[in-house]
This record gives C-alpha cells, sequence and structure tokens, in this order.
C-alpha cells in the first residue's frame, strides 16, 4: 500500500499527510464569518476575568450613576467588551507580520490570517479555561493574569508558527516566519503584559 497517497503539497515543496485539525485550517473547513465569530468569542472568554475586575474599577472609582454602573458590572458587559484589547494586540501585530511576510512562495495574507486566528483564539479559549480557577482561588490572578496568560499565548504564536513552517514555508522562508512573528508579537506581548502587570499591582485592573 503506497503511503504517500493521502500526502498533500500544502506549499512547502513536500507531501505532508495533515491530521485532523490541520486540514480543518488547510482547507478552511470552516466558513471565514464562522470562524471569525468564533475567534472574537475566544478572546471575550479568554479576558472576560481581568476585564470584569477593570469594569468594576473603573465604576467603583467614579462617581456614576447606578444605571451606569449596573451596566459597567455586569458579566454580559464585561465578556463582550473583553475581546477588544486582545483583537486590537492581533490587529496591531499583524498589519505588521503580513507586511514582513508577503513574499513569493509564502502563504497569502487571507490564508496566514485564517491560520494565525485558529491558533491565537485557541490560545485564549486554553487561558479562559484556565482563568475559571481565579474565581476559587483569586490570589493567583495576578500571576495568572500575566505570567500564565502571556505563556499561553507564546506557545499559541510558537505552534501557529511551527504549523506554518512544517505544511506551508519553504525552508528559505521559515526564518523570516520565526523572525516576523517571533519578533512582533514577542515585543508586542512584554509590553502589554508588562503594562498589565502594573495596573494589577496598582489596583487600576
Amino acid at each position: 500500500m503506497d503511503k504517500t497517497v493521502d500526502k498533500i503539497d500544502y506549499g512547502s515543496g513536500e507531501k505532508k499527510r495533515a491530521n485532523v485539525f490541520a486540514r480543518i485550517i488547510l482547507e478552511r473547513k470552516l466558513p471565514v464569518p464562522l470562524q471569525a465569530a468564533l475567534f472574537y468569542v475566544c478572546l471575550c472568554f479568554g479576558n472576560w476575568y481581568g476585564t470584569r475586575g477593570a469594569l468594576a474599577q473603573i465604576a467603583t472609582s467614579m462617581s456614576m450613576r447606578t444605571g451606569l454602573m449596573n451596566f459597567l458590572c455586569n458579566d454580559v458587559t464585561a465578556f463582550v467588551t473583553a475581546g477588544i484589547f486582545p483583537l486590537l494586540i492581533y490587529f496591531l501585530a499583524t498589519r505588521l507580520t503580513f507586511r514582513i511576510m508577503n513574499a513569493p512562495y509564502t502563504p497569502s495574507v487571507r490564508d496566514q490570517g485564517y491560520a494565525l486566528r485558529s491558533f491565537y483564539g485557541l490560545g485564549y479559549l486554553v487561558y479562559g479555561a484556565f482563568s475559571m480557577i481565579y474565581f476559587a482561588a483569586p490570589y493567583i490572578s495576578l500571576y495568572g493574569e500575566t505570567i500564565f496568560c502571556f505563556l499561553i499565548m507564546a506557545a499559541a504564536v510558537a505552534g501557529y508558527i511551527l504549523f506554518e513552517c512544517y505544511y506551508r514555508l519553504r525552508k528559505f522562508d521559515r526564518f523570516r516566519a520565526v523572525y516576523a512573528y517571533g519578533s512582533v508579537f514577542g515585543l508586542i506581548f512584554m509590553f502589554y503584559y508588562l503594562v498589565k502587570l502594573i495596573a494589577l499591582i496598582g489596583g487600576w485592573a
């Protein structure tokens, strides 16, 4: 039996066998609008706990009407708005990385975006599940909202880089991917989580 029958060249110049998760991404099994919606829900879930605290801090530190205070302290409001900052980070980072990765033989911006959203959203989904621990043990949220979240999201981006290097990038483009995504997301993540740590220590979030 020929074991290469189910192997496909997705752009790397080598035929590779893709698992179910990889095929969903490579063949874009989910419609883009549905994937984008799920992506934002994952961002909201991952940043929900921190946003609840931030909105409550804002509501209690400012003189607000009862109706506005109730609106800000509502869990639904916190969930819906929780994805805004992670989405801004994603947008800022991808404006730079997609420009660096715009070269012959590299995946299209559309394909890169689809794959990156899958890993980036999965990272926030994993962290969101982990953050439920904070309701039982709030004293570890300071470390979780900064160190743990940073590590999980760094692992998500690293997973995306490995995915592209294995399936779709040729050998001479792999360093470009490590440089583009690793350096850009690394610097933005470090700045964001440092500011977040200072805010948490100062009682602003």
